[in-house]
């Protein structure tokens, strides 16, 4: 099975995308920034053609049987925000709800069936215009039929089959979950009502076939990033002492709109001080003060595509000494990182480039005893040794980027990356301040609280994590987020600017969220 797999990701691989080049898009006028957006290909929709190449590769995957893909549900009001799973997008390109995509495959014969909302007047002047079967069939080449038809239409397919594909996993034992998604429901529903002696998962298969970007594919990223890139430099100029970190925040998913973006790929982090150091912090509204760091984990969805990129920043615009010291060694993993980072390196062989600079730095800085040295955990009901590293720096170092902002990126694979990955690289060091207040109570880790702790009062809260994005080519290892600046003194030049958004900024008004926090 996997020459044609390879095949059919050569065709994708293959893929173009219009050639024409844009100039460099300067900023407008008057902007204190002067970076200029780089030059990119005339923007096009992917093409419906290749959707149907990804899903002749799965079918490639599949034996005889009906493969069964679930869109996300329309949400339970519709002045809520609606968001199409990864895999029915990556499929079919349809953005609404309540489809249902159905692959029938008997031998060398495949039938393709698409089922979308039937066009309906009083609901489209609530929630938008719909597809309907005409214009489904339209964008996709699929029959389409709508989803009143589906019962009867899946029946007739299911009738006599024996597997029943899905790309959405259910329990190892096939067991009823009540928590379960409604895509595995309607799966588990589909297989009982029918009969259907076994169900198939083919969510690995297509994680394969994912893990390779079309060209098209890396120019819908290469865009995402691109505007995340300015958000990052918006939010740099804007950052001061004495603002609520949802001002930020609101700031960076502003511009992501500003620029076309659908929605943040992610819930965006915005975390001050303390916060600097809670990795996936979500609340973003503690008022930030001098001296401390600003993490700003965020990206862009563009026509679906995830980017992801973090910056730390000070907030008073100047790195203190303390601050310096963490951050290079953080920017030096990363780049440690690159340097390993080609078609055929792992993820793994990248991670291990990076901790070995984290852990020399740490122990530079004194945070800890030596590159191997341990601590007594608990572990497994006792104790145990665990790295001193993982106390400082506890998470991997990197991950895909696509229609998932974890996505499939080959790294983790044994053959690891190959010309078409997308993927981040995004080392950290977070001293909390109460990283030892709950190790065990052993002689050994008493001693060591007793020698570290001065060392932890004078980093405490400083939490620095550099993330970018990367694509592997025929060129080698491209940096896609160099607009968001990630050297010290590039950092400190750009905060230096003058921010227009703070231009109209009501301080009055943000201290308005002090009155009612209870914090």
């Amino acid at each position: 099975m996997l020459a044609p797999r390879h095949a059919l990701l050569l065709l994708l691989a293959l893929s173009t995308v219009p050639a024409a080049a844009q100039r460099p898009i300067p900023a407008g006028r008057g902007s204190p920034d002067a970076y200029a957006v780089p030059a990119t290909p005339a923007p096009a929709p992917i093409a419906r053609e290749e959707f149907a190449r990804r899903r002749q590769a799965l079918v490639r995957e599949m034996g005889d049987g009906v493969l069964v893909v679930m869109g996300s549900l329309e949400p339970d009001a519709d002045y809520m925000a609606f968001a199409q799973n990864a895999p029915f997008r990556y499929l079919t390109g349809v953005n609404e709800p309540n489809a249902v995509l159905a692959i029938s495959r008997r031998g060398q014969t495949v039938e393709e069936h698409l089922f979308v909302m039937p066009r309906e007047p009083a609901a489209e002047v609530w929630q938008g215009a719909r597809l309907g079967a005409e214009g489904a069939t339209r964008l996709t080449g699929i029959p389409a039929r709508t989803t009143e038809e589906m019962e009867a239409a899946l029946g007739g397919l299911l009738r006599g089959v024996r597997t029943l594909y899905t790309v959405a996993p259910l329990s190892i034992d096939g067991s009823s979950n009540p928590f379960q998604r409604p895509d595995q429901q309607f799966i588990q529903q589909l297989q009982r009502a029918h009969g259907v002696a076994q169900v198939k998962d083919l969510s690995g298969e297509l994680f394969a076939i994912r893990q390779v970007k079309s060209p098209a594919e890396l120019d819908m990223l290469r865009r995402s990033i691109l505007i995340t890139n300015l958000a990052h430099r918006e939010a740099m100029r804007a950052v001061e002492p004495g603002m609520n970190e949802f001002e930020v925040h609101a700031l960076i998913e502003a511009t992501f709109r500003r620029y076309g973006a659908e929605r943040p790929g992610f819930g965006s982090i915005v975390g001050s001080g303390p916060n600097s150091t809670t990795l996936h912090y979500r609340a973003a509204d503690r008022y930030m003060q001098s001296g401390e760091m600003l993490v700003m984990d965020i990206g862009s969805s563009f026509n679906g595509y995830a980017a992801d990129v973090t910056r730390t920043v000070p907030v008073n615009g100047r790195f203190s000494p303390e601050q310096r010291a963490i951050y290079e060694i953080v920017l030096a993993a990363q780049k440690a990182a690159e340097g390993e980072a080609r078609a055929g390196a792992t993820m793994g062989r990248l991670n291990q480039a990076a901790t070995r600079v984290i852990a020399d730095g740490l122990t530079r800085l004194g945070l800890i005893e030596s590159p191997q040295a341990t601590y007594d955990c608990a572990r497994g009901g006792g104790t145990g040794q665990c790295s001193q590293v993982g106390m400082f720096y506890m998470h991997g170092l990197g991950h895909g980027i696509g229609l998932d902002v974890h996505d499939p990126d080959g790294g983790g694979s044994p053959g690891g990356f190959v010309n078409g990955s997308a993927f981040t690289i995004e080392p950290g060091i977070y001293v909390r301040a109460d990283a030892l207040d709950y190790l065990p109570d052993t002689p050994r880790n008493r001693q060591l609280i007793a020698r570290m702790r001065p060392l932890i009062e004078r980093y405490r809260n400083i939490g620095v994590r550099i993330e970018d994005d990367y694509f592997i080519t025929g060129r080698g290892l491209e940096r896609v987020t160099a607009g968001a600046p990630r050297e010290i003194d590039e950092i400190e030049a750009l905060m230096a600017t003058e921010s227009l958004w703070n231009r109209e900024r009501r301080p009055e008004m943000v201290e308005w969220y002090r009155g009612i926090t209870p914090r």
